[in-house]
């Protein structure tokens, strides 16, 4: 049994933790200039399982990701997205949690968790974590929740386990049962909805003993050395939670994955996420979460086929980057992306292609360089995805780390100003110039210098700074000097860990 004296010395040291961070806001406010990498793909948590998967190595993904951090902060990542971090069976990818304390996995155990956040810390890379409270699973069960231990309370009584007699919970009276809010009327301001998952249990966030120690979990991970969360699957549940874990635990990035195709209904989303909910305007979505921008990777795709006209969209850009619906900048919340872990190519666990993931979004050629010469010089937070970055060839590395450094040393930034090139498009190509804090940077994308380069627009004073297959950027800065590297980040600090049972969570409302 743990000591009382223990005990205080760890509430104690979350406390000094927190206070160390008092001054972060919940979510990096306007003009986030930093990039992420997405830090792992659908297969990874099959790494160092000889037994099961051979053929992916004896080494544990932590174990991985470790020894690459140093190239991460080489190709001037800010934020590393990494996979949900709690214990959800031996061989998971872990979007079905188990047990939310524990912090050993499929990814790896504890030390190795543990050694490869604070690696990441000391080279100035932020870790993101993957956040999975839209749903639980049990230990071996529909509904033996341990660690932190649940009962029925915890579940929406509109979970299917209160019908179906192999849950073992049917019995349960209703008046035991977990509040639910489905269909929030709120977000019907900017549209919303939300929805059950069958998988799994969904869970009751109107309990406060649930965000009590959701609090506690995610106080934990901070003490563990994660910086920001991802928050799966956020269509599940009400907007205000994300808003109350985030004015609690203070991330400096805070990003959800909202219903892909509910364009409208992410904004709604966005607008209720804000910590600052008295705020007006474009102030109020200062303080609000981000979302992944599904509509920039979707009209994306027609790169593809060519259709390059498709990336001026209506005259403001495309996706929620290009969004101004209520006269609101909405691209200062958005995440874009090429690929993710959800999408594209994708194995069972015999390798066999996954139904509907026997390709990838885009093809390792010009496709896939000609879409990150769109999200790495455009605004909002632009995401690489790990499989390109480290996999796909040291050529398409090189690329995108050349697009990450002309994004860094203009200044571009989530907020910045884009002006699309109509000679551009009347040419059959798309180009713009986007405003960064520090010059201008101008891309190409679809045919050569014929077609387009800044000249022809009048511009000078630039440099050439990235270029691939069927795509250009140049940098402009105040007296056209030299070609630069952006600078490395200085490293960040090392929090102490404080497991959760040494949390306290009082401060979670009724």
């Amino acid at each position: 049994m743990r000591s009382i004296g223990r005990v205080r010395s760890l509430t104690i040291a979350l406390a000094l933790l927190l206070a160390s961070v008092a001054l972060a806001a919940a979510q990096a406010g306007f003009d986030d200039d930093r990039v992420m990498l997405q830090g792992f793909y659908w297969e990874s948590y099959r790494h160092g399982h000889p037994q099961r998967f051979p053929s992916s190595g004896d080494k544990r993904w932590y174990q991985i990701v470790r020894e690459n951090a140093a190239a991460v902060r080489d190709g001037r990542f800010d934020l590393i997205w990494l996979p949900p971090p709690s214990f959800a069976g031996e061989v998971s990818a872990g979007y079905n949690p188990k047990e939310y304390f524990r912090l050993d996995n499929s990814y790896g155990s504890f030390e190795q968790h543990r050694a490869m956040l604070e690696t990441l810390l000391r080279q100035g890379v932020e870790p993101v974590a993957d956040i999975v409270i839209n749903h639980r699973d049990g230990v071996s069960g529909w509904a033996d929740f341990k660690n932190p231990d649940w009962g029925p309370w915890a579940i929406c009584e509109t979970d299917e386990a209160f019908q179906n007699p192999a849950s073992g919970i049917t019995g349960t009276p209703p008046a035991e049962r977990g509040r639910c809010e489905e269909r929030p009327a709120e977000y019907t301001r900017h549209g919303g909805t939300t929805y059950q998952y069958e998988s799994f249990r969904d869970i009751a966030h109107t309990d406060r003993r649930v965000r009590q120690d959701i609090v506690r979990y995610l106080r934990q991970l901070r003490s563990a050395g994660y910086r920001g969360w991802r928050f799966d699957m956020v269509h599940g549940y009400h907007a205000r939670w994300i808003s109350l874990y985030n004015r609690l635990t203070t991330p400096t990035f805070s990003v959800g994955e909202y219903d892909w195709g509910a364009h409208n209904e992410q904004r709604g989303w966005i607008w209720y996420t804000a910590t600052n909910a008295t705020a007006t305007g474009p102030e109020h979505l200062r303080s609000a979460s981000s979302v992944f921008d599904f509509t920039t990777v979707f009209t994306l795709e027609q790169i593809r086929d060519g259709r390059y006209h498709a990336l001026y969209g209506f005259g403001d850009g495309i996706g929620m980057v290009g969004d101004t619906t209520d006269g609101l900048p909405w691209k200062h919340r958005a995440v874009t992306f090429v690929q993710n872990h959800d999408l594209g190519y994708r194995t069972n666990e015999d390798g066999t292609p996954q139904q509907g993931h026997a390709s990838d979004t885009f093809a390792n050629n010009w496709q896939v360089e000609q879409a990150y010469a769109h999200v790495l010089t455009h605004p909002g937070v632009p995401t690489v995805f790990w499989k390109h970055y480290f996999d796909w060839g040291m050529d398409l590395r090189n690329k995108i780390r050349a697009l990450v450094n002309a994004r860094k040393v203009a200044g571009v930034h989530a907020g910045s100003e884009v002006n699309p090139q109509d000679n551009a498009r009347s040419s059959g190509v798309y180009a713009a110039r986007v405003v960064g804090r520090h010059g201008a940077l101008y891309v190409r994308i679809g045919g050569g210098d014929a077609q387009w380069e800044p000249s022809r627009s009048g511009y000078g004073g630039y440099r050439e700074y990235a270029q691939g297959a069927g795509w250009k950027v140049w940098v402009g800065l105040p007296g056209n000097p030299p070609f630069r590297e952006a600078p490395l980040k200085a490293a960040l600090p090392v929090p102490a860990y404080v497991p959760a049972t040494g949390i306290d969570a009082s401060d979670v409302p009724e």
